[in-house]
């Protein structure tokens, strides 16, 4: 998933920035849904940047990667953690 993933109460409770964009998502079981874009500000690890948010009814929030990208981190599956990648530490 490319962007972070929030239901619309969440959105709603944070009070973060509607954009004038849909997105369409394929879900995990191959189903497509689309999805008003907000703009929220991310902190991960003491890093800070903007990153889209999707709002879509699910039962679990999902971080996208490109909100990760956008602070210069990348996941390590096997290790369990975060990994600095690049240049990018977002603002």
């Amino acid at each position: 998933m490319a962007y972070i993933v929030l239901d619309s109460e969440t959105v709603s409770a944070l009070g973060l920035f509607e954009t004038p964009f849909e997105v369409e998502l394929t879900l995990a079981d191959e189903r497509k849904d689309r999805a008003k874009l907000y703009l929220a500000e991310v902190e991960v690890e003491g890093r800070k940047g903007p990153a889209l948010v999707a709002a879509l009814d699910v039962p679990a929030p999902l971080l996208g990667v490109y909100a990760l990208e956008t602070l210069g981190l990348k996941p390590d599956p096997p290790a369990g953690w975060l990994e600095a990648d690049g240049l990018e530490k977002g603002y």
